[in-house]
């Protein structure tokens, strides 16, 4: 992203804070709370979205460092709002949602988040948890959840009940990739690559978008609502898996599914 987007979306928050911070002590207003609507994109990340990741970020620390002051402050780390705001509006977004992973916020329990955060900074009700409440990510989680799978620091969220010796898919997968690179070093001829590449990225294409059925080969991505966000997924799990330097545009710009692998495949073969 260029620096006026990584601006625009950090500016609101950063400097809205610190205007009405400094304002407060300037008027040497005396502040009952100082609730600050963050998101949990600033605890785990959101791919293509750094901007409102950082920005967020700001905010809880900034709850600590009002915190620190002896003031009154409380970050809530909002997840997906299900019944008002952009979700509600965009419900491709909505069901594309791992429901295994997260869990959406209706508007009443918003409001009881609301409250609870003013509770906290005006009767303490949680000191393990002073000045920051995340939302959104039910526990116990699945030990095969993509939150869990992809950082290690949420795996003491699970809840232990997978059966032993049952194979998740995720590890299917994985052997499914390595299967895969193992055909390449063997430089197995061109059409099995291709077919197996087709078959993975589908398979990582239908995780993204919560498709129930795998896309039909020859059919144009677009029909099936893959946009730039998914794109920057899937172009980071074709790099770090696959091992492959492709672009987003590779991939918006792709006719077909076969028609992108065709094109992964040969630089993959070209190396």
């Amino acid at each position: 992203m260029t620096i006026e987007d990584f601006r625009q979306a950090v500016a609101p928050k950063v400097q809205g804070t610190w205007n009405i911070h400094n304002t407060a002590n300037q008027l040497k207003l005396k502040l009952d709370f100082f609730t600050l609507l963050s998101s949990i994109s600033g605890v785990i990340g959101q791919k293509g979205q750094a901007n409102y990741a950082a920005a967020n970020v700001f905010l809880d620390a900034f709850a600590s460092y009002r915190h620190g002051l002896g003031l009154p402050a409380y970050s809530v780390d909002l997840g997906v709002i299900e019944d008002t705001g952009y979700m509600s509006v965009h419900q491709e977004l909505s069901d594309r949602l791992n429901k295994q992973s997260w869990k959406g916020i209706n508007e009443a329990l918003l409001h009881r988040i609301l409250k609870a955060s003013i509770l906290q900074q005006t009767s303490e009700m949680n000191i393990s948890s002073a000045t920051q409440m995340i939302t959104g990510i039910p526990v116990p989680q699945q030990q095969d959840s993509e939150l869990v799978l992809h950082d290690a620091r949420f795996r003491t969220l699970c809840s232990g009940n997978t059966s032993v010796g049952t194979e998740t898919q995720a590890r299917a997968n994985d052997k499914a990739v390595q299967a895969f690179l193992a055909m390449l070093k063997a430089k197995v001829e061109k059409t099995t690559i291709l077919t197996e590449a087709v078959h993975l990225v589908n398979l990582q294409i239908m995780k993204n978008l919560a498709l129930t059925e795998p896309m039909e080969p020859g059919k144009p991505l677009s029909l099936y609502g893959l946009d730039s966000l998914v794109a920057v997924e899937l172009r980071n799990w074709i790099r770090m898996q696959l091992g492959c330097e492709i672009t987003t545009l590779d991939i918006l710009g792709a006719s077909t599914l076969y028609a992108m692998c065709e094109k992964i495949v040969e630089k993959l073969m070209c190396d």
